[in-house]
């Protein structure tokens, strides 16, 4: 009995050994497969943009394809959820993730019990002030004084990914009505890109937008920047006065984007991939496309980044009136 009883623990030892050895083996050789980013906005977008940046340096530095899926939906919700809920925490799959994301717990709609406690922040990757823009060719307003006139006797049709505080177009919106009395109404769509391609177009009458996603278009002249809600002038945009400029308005905003685990990952995996990113970032071709496209790279990690993330919910729950 106690010769089954002694071969049977040794068995079980040999087995957890053997476990062990092969997990401590399996992140060693991290990773043996493509690794997928979920960006949860549309193709075009500021988000997708930037990570799309970074595939070919991050395919290079780990070894293996990365790849680049659109979850869309539920201002960003739907991805995020597929990320943190639905995939396997052993690193070959993540998430992009903005400043949208922790207002989540505040939708009046669809409160969200998903925080940053469920997830493993990697870094940043984008810091991009927001604007106002219109069709070049607009002739109902010019400037910032005259949009806000027109708008404050005519309804104004712009586009958002979802209405109220989890949208920062949204909330711009409604800062706009409560601090002007104008009249804005949001149109939902699915990410940045769709709302560029409704101003020119003609089914919205404004943008409000980041920098990055009217940097292109103004080049090319299909769009006037009016104002930018910035603490400064952007290098990008240096001719488009801020908000503070034009009328002492102390509003700002801004996108950040950046990478995300779900919960459970191996930190040494985490580390290893947290390290790829941050070398690829440095990359002086890499941040030189990137700020071709209006975007200025920020790669702010840990308790820094959930900070940075945090930074605009307050403004947006005094914007909704929410305590």
């Amino acid at each position: 009995m106690r010769t089954l009883l002694s071969i049977g623990v040794a068995a079980s030892m040999t087995f957890g050994f053997a476990a062990c050895g092969s997990a401590a083996s399996s992140v060693e050789k991290f990773p043996e497969e493509s690794i997928t980013i979920v960006v949860p906005f549309s193709a075009g977008s500021g988000t997708d943009v930037g990570a799309r940046n970074i595939q070919k340096l991050l395919t290079k530095e780990l070894g293996v394809n990365i790849l680049i899926e659109n979850v869309t939906g539920s201002g960003g919700w739907i991805g995020w959820t597929d990320v943190i809920k639905n995939s396997a925490p052993d690193g070959y799959t993540m998430g992009m993730i903005n400043h949208n994301f922790v207002t989540g717990a505040y939708d009046d709609v669809t409160p969200r019990t998903i925080t940053l406690d469920d997830v493993q922040l990697l870094c940043n990757q984008v810091i991009d002030y927001n604007v106002l823009a219109i069709r070049s060719n607009e002739t109902r307003f010019t400037d910032l004084e005259s949009f806000i006139e027109y708008a404050k006797n005519n309804d104004v049709l712009v586009t958002a990914q979802t209405s109220g505080i989890t949208d920062g177009d949204a909330s711009t919106a409604q800062w706009f009505n409560k601090t002007y009395g104008t009249k804005i109404i949001t149109v939902p769509v699915d990410g940045a890109s769709d709302g560029r391609s409704m101003l020119l177009a003609g089914d919205i009458d404004v943008y409000f937008a980041s920098v990055g996603d009217v940097y292109i278009q103004r080049q090319s002249g299909e769009l006037k920047t009016l104002c930018v809600f910035a603490p400064e002038r952007s290098k990008f945009l240096p001719e488009v006065p801020t908000l503070k400029e034009i009328n002492g308005g102390d509003y700002i905003a801004f996108a950040c984007r950046g990478f995300f685990y779900p919960k459970g990952v191996d930190k040494a995996i985490v580390d290893k991939v947290l390290a790829a990113m941050l070398k690829c970032m440095e990359d002086p071709d890499y941040i030189k496309g990137m700020e071709s496209m209006g975007l200025q790279v920020d790669t702010t990690s840990g308790d820094a980044y959930a900070d940075l993330l945090n930074s605009q919910l307050e403004t947006r729950k005094e914007i909704w009136g929410i305590k």
